[in-house]
């Protein structure tokens, strides 16, 4: 019947004090980080490993940034091919001979190749030079001419008249440089997946596997798609990359591009299994010291207050070796013997473990660990293959191909304009002005008399240029290296002699052109001065980094540049390559940790999982010390029963500290009042009564 009555009243008492379920309880927070420290684990496993030996993934997205930015310029020169011809009908005579018109068109312009004029019903009127099919309205065709060479015809109508012009012009894959270590090849596709034009080395025709990736890589360009195919390494430890884009939305052509990139070997399998280990041992260490020092105490100090504050004084409270909940137990165990009539309650207290000290050594185990991973696997540095540089070389290559096509062929536009007989006249040009105009690559195209003033002949932004007189002979000039804005222009003398056509290259444009290459690139001139960048830039600021500057001193010399500089971390794949006719140089500037290699892979992945040990470190420490370990060290100070003793929250430490309240009190009224908590007399359906209020005749008298 005892055992009964100490059990009731014991159960009565916990009833009474409420504790809250998941997340509180004192054992929860070190529960559920060490499982996320075991995922954690297990994520180092499956992720900190290279992948399977395959073609760098850097070298397949450098041949597709190459294959789109060729696409893109073949479709810029075929509309840029159609405004030319526009430009140069525009200020033809409409009433002249057809004869005189052809050679009127073709005076300056020897890229045509062959002109028709015919009747918008299609019937031929004149023809001069190669053979052109006559259109009846305004087109861009790619065809192949009789040498099996593939053309570029265009057709634009006559302002004034019922009759349209077709011009016929060498057309192809441009001339970006080729990597023969990679054995790299460009194939120009039709619509009927028949190759047209090609350069480099070709896939052989008895190859099944690459023929078949070329057939597949050439629909779905045809179909406008772009992207990449790699092939199974073969015998050689190469696999094969195909690339593919679309030239345009009209042309119907696809371009491809062929390599055999190197396999990357392997790396080791079980990198992971390291790290992943030595978080399983921190993690049982830590969770194991968090377990003696704070859960267990507490749990033990729970059951044991319980009985006390029960009544049961008979129950022997056990002492801990953590020094905060011994504290507290010293404190039950000293009530319960001066409840019992001891005169002089003794209870020896040693110092112990304290548990804010094992949560700190548990986070800093695991925010150590975390470092660990961040410096041993983070902290690689990847080795750059001679593919992956070599891709470089030919996206920078083909930048300033580019650049130089685009100023070359700004030139002579001006210059066949110019050359015109309908020339003379500035007025007359102010249709094909503002027709130049209109191309992407000027920001304003003007004429200047002898004096250099802009007449009213002008169409685009306002200039920029100053007013200065230009020498006879056409060209491209930079105007100075003071302005905010480099003033790059081209000019050409009218016919007349007498006026000047200028046309200012839109900055914003080439910069546009030099992000065909990777990393931040910069076009610069002989001095090292910045004329356009693919980033931010000062107008004329010096190229920086002593590896850029020497690798542009090489490329103007004529030395074209693809390499890695730097020491660790810091290293970046430095590519420089002059452009041609042009007193200019391309420069790009790649970070090695920014590239698409499996050792970067590998660190990206390693950081990722210290950033995520940091972050459990922390939940780690926060979770325990503000939750578990600062209430107890309260309840802890509250040792000498002089104050109320308040729980902060309803759990395991909730039900000490009001069990130790329990005590304080009954120190001082008594055994009988331990037993129960102490609740507010009446019932709960009881009328709330207001208390009266005591009136004061004079408050200042009052003592």
């Amino acid at each position: 019947m005892r055992g009964k009555e100490k059990g009731r009243r014991r159960t009565d008492l916990e009833g009474q004090l409420a504790e809250g379920g998941f997340p509180a309880g004192v054992g929860v927070p070190s529960t559920v980080v060490a499982v996320l420290l075991v995922l954690l684990a297990g994520f180092c496993v499956l992720q900190l490993r290279e992948p399977a030996a395959s073609a760098p993934k850097a070298v397949v997205e450098s041949q597709q940034a190459l294959v789109e930015s060729l696409a893109r310029s073949m479709a810029a020169t075929a509309e840029q091919t159609a405004s030319d011809l526009r430009a140069a009908v525009t200020v033809s005579d409409p009433a002249s001979q057809p004869a005189d018109l052809l050679a009127a068109v073709n005076q300056n312009q020897p890229k045509w190749r062959g002109l028709t004029l015919a009747e918008r019903s299609g019937k031929p009127i004149v023809t001069r030079g190669e053979p052109v099919l006559a259109a009846g309205e305004a087109t861009v065709t790619p065809v192949v001419g009789q040498d099996g060479q593939l053309r570029m015809q265009v057709s634009v109508p006559i302002p004034g008249s019922e009759r349209v012009l077709s011009a016929v012009t060498p057309a192809g894959i441009p001339s970006a440089p080729l990597d023969t270590d990679l054995q790299h090849g460009l194939v120009l596709a039709n619509r009927e997946s028949q190759i047209v034009d090609s350069r480099g080395t070709l896939p052989k025709t008895d190859d099944a596997a690459a023929q078949s990736l070329l057939a597949d890589a050439a629909a779905a360009a045809s179909a406008g798609q772009t992207g990449s195919y790699v092939g199974e390494p073969g015998n050689n430890n190469r696999a094969l990359v195909v690339a593919y884009a679309p030239v345009g939305t009209t042309l119907g052509l696809a371009l491809l591009s062929v390599a055999r990139a190197p396999v990357a070997e392997a790396g080791p399998a079980r990198q992971g299994l390291r790290p992943a280990l030595a978080l399983i041992i921190v993690v049982l260490v830590g969770y194991g010291l968090i377990r003696a020092t704070l859960v267990s105490p507490v749990r033990r100090l729970r059951a044991d207050a319980l009985q006390v504050a029960s009544g049961n004084l008979r129950h022997r409270v056990r002492l801990p070796h953590a020094s905060e909940a011994r504290r507290i137990a010293v404190a039950f165990e000293h009530c319960r013997q001066t409840l019992l009539g001891d005169p002089t309650p003794v209870v020896k207290r040693r110092p112990r473990l304290s548990a804010r000290v094992a949560v700190v050594v548990a986070a800093l185990g695991v925010l150590g660990w975390s470092g660990w991973v961040a410096v041993t696997v983070g902290g690689g540095v990847p080795k750059v293959p001679d593919s992956v540089v070599s891709g470089h070389r030919s996206q920078v290559g083909n930048a300033a191909e580019t650049i130089s096509r685009t100023v070359n062929d700004g030139l002579a536009d001006l210059r066949s304009v110019a050359g015109l007989n309908g020339a003379k006249d500035p007025s007359s040009l102010l249709p094909v002005v503002r027709e130049l105009a209109g191309q992407e690559r000027f920001r304003s195209v003007y004429v200047v008399d002898q004096q250099g003033l802009v007449t009213s002949t002008s169409a685009g932004r306002p200039p920029l240029r100053g007013i200065n007189v230009l020498p006879p002979d056409p060209g491209v000039r930079l105007q100075d290296t003071a302005g905010r804005v480099p003033v790059l222009f081209a000019h050409a003398l009218l016919a007349g002699g007498n006026y000047t056509l200028v046309a200012e290259f839109d900055v914003d444009h080439l910069s546009d052109l030099l992000r065909r290459a990777p990393g931040q690139v910069r076009l610069v001139n002989s001095e090292l001065n910045t004329l356009a960048a693919t980033d931010g830039f000062v107008a004329f600021e010096q190229l920086r980094g002593e590896d850029a500057r020497r690798g542009v001193t090489d490329a103007l010399a004529g030395r074209s540049i693809a390499r890695v500089d730097g020491v660790g971390l810091d290293r970046s794949v430095i590519t420089a390559r002059a452009v041609d006719d042009l007193p200019w140089a391309v420069v790009s500037t790649k970070p090695v940790r920014e590239l698409s290699l499996p050792g970067n892979e590998v660190r990206n992945r390693a950081m990722l999982v210290a950033l995520v040990g940091g972050l459990l470190a922390v939940l780690l420490f926060g979770w325990h010390y503000l939750v578990l370990v600062r209430p107890l060290r309260a309840v802890a100070a509250a040792g000498k029963f002089t104050d109320v003793i308040y729980p902060q929250r309803q759990d395991q430490i909730g039900t000490i500290a009001c069990c130790l309240e329990i005590c304080r009190q009954a120190l001082s009224e008594g055994v009988g009042r331990l037993g129960s908590a102490r609740r507010p007399r009446g019932a709960a359906t009881d009328e709330t009564a207001q208390i009266p209020r005591i009136p004061v005749d004079d408050p200042l008298t009052e003592v």
